[in-house]
């Protein structure tokens, strides 16, 4: 009964009569929730949950005896919907939930939707900071799903691994188990996270640099799957990144004007109006500052900028475009910073640069190595050490070709197109700038294709 209310609370999108509910329910159980989540209580929390986990290997977690104790199974499943609940409210309390789950499965025994307790433990790792033990528990939750996982959890459970593992394993190949994971979310009815697994897979797909028409041909499906849903949040990350994949491939984006959500009435003022920006402004902001910076739009990217820089951290769950916000922080942060002799901004991206290259280092080469050198190749750029910036932006461009990511390969041709034409070498920048043409081209962002040649023309004119 219990169960059935605070579904039904949470449909009528009551949360906070919810949460109460789910928090009774839990103490009822013996499960006392803390009345403030302060810093303490979580670094309370997480200081216990780490001393279980110590000494027990990932074939011991796998192997752990099953949960018997039916007021604990009961339990979890209360601080799965407790989860759910305060993730539209109370974000920052979150964790305080997962860890709960993760030290009842250790104490009495895996549970069916202790696979979800694991992955969200190692988002919660990755997201402070410790991405390799965030990717070990991420590895741990899907062996976990196949042996005792619920259906229930299977698509978030998916979701959220397969971002962890895209820190560590080829992005290109690793996101084909959002495919999967969308599929057992919808056969479980779990519209939530058959839009999530669906829109992880299209962003995914966008910064590894895959045909932009397969994009978004792949978001159209996307924006149609959450508009039926009636899922508002995850509408608003649709709508900005088919608005990113609308410009780069040169089409009209009519998603604003498309939209029929009856139960906002807000929608119909345009698609900022959609968005909470003291709780979700960082992804728009980056939005708008990675269009910007794409076009060569310098006012537009630096104020663009400075939203994004003063904006709240959005929600912690740590998903692979974190990085790309990194990347492109870095090399928004130079341009500016190398402009305006502005050293804050200098210093901001020499920040992102130590970011990626211990990405590199430590993650996946595959994925972080091009990053690292097209930022390392600006910073030198920056410092005015000429001849190694010469080297990084050629080796940048090579590591890009390498790593199949065709959008970077571009972007770093480009760049080192500037830099030669900026330092008086007008062969090398229209040998760079030709390869920038034809690979925007063929990742099929012909609006950028064409401003790239526009501006070689020029240089090919004036040397005429």
């Amino acid at each position: 009964i219990f169960d059935i209310s605070m579904r039904i609370l949470m449909h009528r999108s009551d949360m906070s009569a919810a949460i109460a509910c789910g928090i009774e329910v839990l103490s009822k159980l013996g499960e006392d929730f803390p009345e403030k989540v302060t810093p303490h209580v979580a670094i309370h929390f997480m200081e216990e949950t780490s001393e279980m986990l110590d000494e027990m290997t990932n074939e011991e977690l796998i192997d752990h005896k099953a949960m018997s104790d039916s007021n604990k199974i009961m339990a979890m499943n209360f601080l799965t919907r407790l989860f759910e609940a305060l993730f539209m409210i109370r974000p920052s309390d979150q964790p305080i939930v997962i860890l709960k789950m993760v030290q009842l499965s250790l104490t009495h025994g895996m549970s069916p939707l202790s696979p979800l307790a694991f992955v969200l433990y190692g988002s919660f790792l990755a997201n402070m900071g410790n991405i390799q033990e965030g990717y070990r528990y991420a590895r741990i939750a899907k062996a976990l799903l196949e042996k005792i996982g619920s259906r229930r959890v299977a698509g978030a459970v998916i979701a959220y691994s397969t971002q962890l593992m895209a820190y560590a394993e080829p992005v290109q190949s690793v996101i084909n188990f959002h495919i999967e994971g969308g599929k057992a979310a919808m056969k479980s009815g779990d519209t939530m996270y058959a839009n999530l697994n669906a829109f992880f897979y299209d962003s995914c797909s966008y910064w590894s640099g895959k045909k932009l028409r397969n994009v978004m041909g792949q978001l159209n499906f996307t924006l149609d799957l959450t508009k039926q849903s009636n899922h508002v949040l995850m509408l608003v990350q649709v709508m900005s990144l088919h608005e990113s994949v609308s410009k780069m491939i040169g089409i009209s984006n009519s998603t604003h004007d498309s939209i029929s959500n009856p139960k906002t009435a807000e929608t119909e003022k345009g698609f900022d109006s959609m968005i909470d920006m003291e709780k979700f402004g960082r992804d728009h902001y980056f939005n708008k500052m990675y269009t910007a910076f794409f076009f060569r739009q310098y006012s537009e990217m630096k104020t663009a900028a400075k939203q994004y820089s003063k904006s709240k951290v959005g929600p912690w769950i740590f998903v692979f475009s974190s990085s790309i916000q990194s990347f492109y922080e870095g090399l928004v942060s130079f341009w500016i910073g190398r402009n305006e002799e502005d050293k804050d901004r200098i210093a901001r991206g020499k920040n992102s640069c130590y970011v990626m290259q211990n990405m590199a280092d430590t993650l996946s080469k595959w994925n972080f190595e091009n990053k690292a050198l097209l930022l390392r190749a600006e910073e030198q750029y920056c410092d005015g050490n000429l001849e190694c910036a010469e080297k990084l932006y050629d080796d940048a461009v090579s590591s890009a070709k390498s790593h199949r990511f065709l959008n970077e390969e571009a972007l770093a041709s480009e760049l080192a197109g500037i830099f030669y034409l900026t330092t008086g070498r007008k062969k090398r920048a229209t040998e760079y700038l030709s390869q920038a043409v034809a690979r925007y081209r063929e990742w099929e962002a012909w609006p950028k294709a064409d401003s790239v040649q526009k501006y070689l023309n020029g240089i090919m004119v004036l040397e005429s």
